[in-house]
């Protein structure tokens, strides 16, 4: 649920500190949950010997929850967003880009998005000599938006706050908080206890807007394999459990029937040292020695195995790469069906990722007009995400051929991985065509001119 502030309530200082322990003692222990789990630190990692401390107990870690997030992260925004517009300039706007680094922060705001489900971006301007919009991505266990309690849920303020530490015993002592609204941008310190402490001070806010973006990954706000989890314990307990018992079977039991290997603990146990050391042990002619092993089922074990593993692909729609039915069809329309589900999710991110970043633009548009430079019209502007996917040369190539003189050439170009300004690349292409022409034509007049002679 978002964060709501009546329209009859007052946004202060104090009021903030509540939302901030709200999110501390409820958001947050979601938010470490995911985390653990992409970085490996699951849950199967705390299992212990169910009878004897002595027992196998293999914790062993299938990270499909970070083999999820990146596969699904470099998917989605593997290659530089895109703008293109018709009617204005965007010099100035790409030389903003590129001093926010904004490519960076798209590609981390991607792997909150896939992590946690949202991901937050704050504005701000630099402290260069002539100040120009950055942008920096904030993670979400530090950063959350507060709405009105209207149907449209507008942004009323956006709340970025991290820890205070003691320097010297970096014990937590509390926070500093700062947040933004369409007028001012208020920082002050929390108490540990979420108490209002200090005084705060207000500046004006040159953007206009909440300067913190909240980006969902989806409706639901979450993280792509947030709901498999429990697969991923099953996975990670059939894997160690398999590993356990071909211990077992290695450590197998050795029972010695009609013959003892001593009457005292301290007998028996120097004989058995000694077999061990040797690899010889002596038996009378009524005496047998055989092992007591425990049989593992290998067919069923990789049955479960492989049911896990596809229920995971399944239900994250990422596919595996590794499966030999995947490699098998290079084709572009066997590819596009195998992506199928991947793609469906990821127009889901797409819209989201393409609304934060048109409120970027607007907040960047905004500093332009203060700057009386013209802003970006987002009427006229065109955001093309390109998803990272292996493209087959030879295929596109064909297509291209066959429809030359129904599309236009520009077009045709576009379909072309490498070219990445379709209409320049034309304007050479036409110009390398003319030269040509050129050579041509002078070699052809010199060798009439040669034949009157």
């Amino acid at each position: 649920m978002p964060f709501i502030l009546k329209n009859t309530d007052e946004l202060t200082p104090q009021l903030v500190c509540k939302y901030i322990k709200t999110h501390r003692e409820v958001t947050c222990p979601r938010y470490e949950k995911l985390q653990r789990y992409y970085e490996g630190i699951h849950d199967i990692l705390l299992r212990r010997p169910k009878y004897r401390n002595n027992d196998p107990c293999n914790n062993l870690v299938c990270n499909y929850a970070k083999y999820i997030s990146d596969f699904a992260t470099g998917y989605l925004i593997g290659e530089p967003i895109s703008y293109q517009s018709k009617e204005q300039n965007l010099d100035d706007f790409f030389k903003w880009n590129n001093i926010a680094q904004v490519d960076v922060q798209d590609m981390d705001n991607a792997k909150y998005q896939s992590i946690y489900g949202v991901a937050y971006e704050l504005d701000y301007m630099s402290s260069d000599e002539s100040p120009t919009p950055k942008t920096a991505s904030i993670h979400p266990m530090n950063a959350f938006v507060i709405y009105n309690s209207t149907v449209e849920l507008l942004p009323v303020a956006g709340v970025y706050y991290y820890e205070k530490r003691d320097p010297d015993t970096q014990e937590l002592i509390g926070y500093y908080v700062e947040y933004s609204t369409e007028s001012q941008i208020v920082k002050f310190e929390c108490s540990k206890a979420f108490e209002y402490s200090g005084t705060s001070k207000p500046k004006p806010n040159y953007f206009g807007a909440v300067t913190l973006i909240e980006i969902y990954n989806n409706n639901e706000k979450q993280g792509d394999f947030e709901q498999l989890i429990p697969l991923i314990d099953g996975y990670n307990i059939q894997q160690s459990n398999r590993v356990d018992d071909v211990e077992n079977f290695v450590n197998s039991l050795m029972v010695l029937t009609g013959q003892t290997l001593g009457y005292t603990d301290a007998e028996a146990e120097k004989n058995y040292n000694a077999i061990k050391k040797n690899g010889v042990i002596e038996l009378t002619h009524e005496s047998k020695l055989e092992f007591l092993t425990r049989q593992i089922d290998q067919q069923g074990n990789e049955l479960l195995r492989q049911s896990l593993a596809d229920d995971i692909h399944k239900f994250s729609c990422v596919p595996s790469m590794t499966d030999k039915d995947f490699a098998s069809n290079v084709s572009g329309v066997a590819m596009q069906y195998k992506l199928l589900g991947l793609n469906q999710i990821t127009k889901i991110k797409e819209r989201y990722i393409k609304e934060g970043i048109r409120e970027r633009i607007k907040l960047f548009s905004n500093i332009m007009v203060t700057k009386g430079m013209k802003p970006v019209d987002l009427d006229d502007l065109t955001i093309t995400i390109t998803h990272s996917l292996p493209k087959n040369l030879v295929e596109i190539a064909q297509v291209i051929s066959n429809l030359e003189g129904i599309c236009s050439n520009e077009t045709l170009l576009a379909q072309l991985p490498f070219v990445e300004d379709p209409e320049e690349e034309s304007k050479k292409a036409a110009e390398e065509r003319r030269q040509e022409q050129d050579e041509q034509f002078v070699m052809s007049t010199a060798a009439v001119n040669r034949n009157d002679q």
